[in-house]
């Protein structure tokens, strides 16, 4: 299980000028806000959820949503979805399911965002476009969806898959799914 935590700075200025952060300026201080940016990242079964679900309802604020990106296809999916409902029980988390378009989501700034999970969210975009989508900007797609996200609340949780170390050589398909997976995670 790897957990990558990351602080960024938010400011409501427009400007071409890097404030100075150590600065005695009252307005600059009221202005700056520190925003969390966590990825957890573990394989199957490895306790990313309740890591995720435990970072999440230590943050302070006052709404905390979790965004559900799975599908349910088949009796196993739908067993592991009512598994995660069940876990999340009673902890006042607001839920939302959304397979995609996930930066459509509105949220109040001062709340905490937990995707579950980043790697379901690629799937659903890549498996489900059509043949007028040109599949290079997905990863692009997914990453100016982060971005947004990470503007639209205070803090953001990100949850994926480890398929990366199994050592088995897969298909095109799967290989170029691979490929922007470990390229967001990276860039994230």
């Amino acid at each position: 299980l790897i957990i990558q935590e990351k602080n960024f700075f938010a400011t409501t200025f427009t400007t071409t000028k890097i404030p100075n952060l150590f600065c005695d300026n009252k307005i600059l201080r009221k202005n700056l806000k520190f925003k969390m940016l966590i990825l957890i990242s573990g394989t199957n079964s490895s306790g990313k959820s309740k890591t995720a679900e435990n970072k999440l309802s230590e943050f302070k604020t006052p709404q905390k949503f979790y965004v559900a990106t799975a599908k349910i296809f088949d009796d196993e999916m739908k067993a592991r979805v009512e598994k995660h409902k069940a876990m999340r029980a009673g902890k006042n988390f607001i839920t939302i399911e959304s397979e995609k378009n996930l930066a459509d989501l509105n949220f109040p700034e001062n709340s905490s965002v937990l995707i579950e999970s980043l790697t379901t969210w690629l799937a659903n975009e890549i498996f489900d476009f059509q043949e007028t989508q040109n599949p290079e900007n997905f990863e692009i797609k997914i990453f100016n969806e982060i971005q947004i996200l990470k503007s639209k609340c205070e803090n953001l949780i990100l949850v994926a898959d480890d398929i990366f170390s199994d050592g088995i050589t897969y298909d095109e398909a799967t290989e170029f799914y691979r490929k922007i997976l470990a390229s967001l995670l990276i860039k994230t």
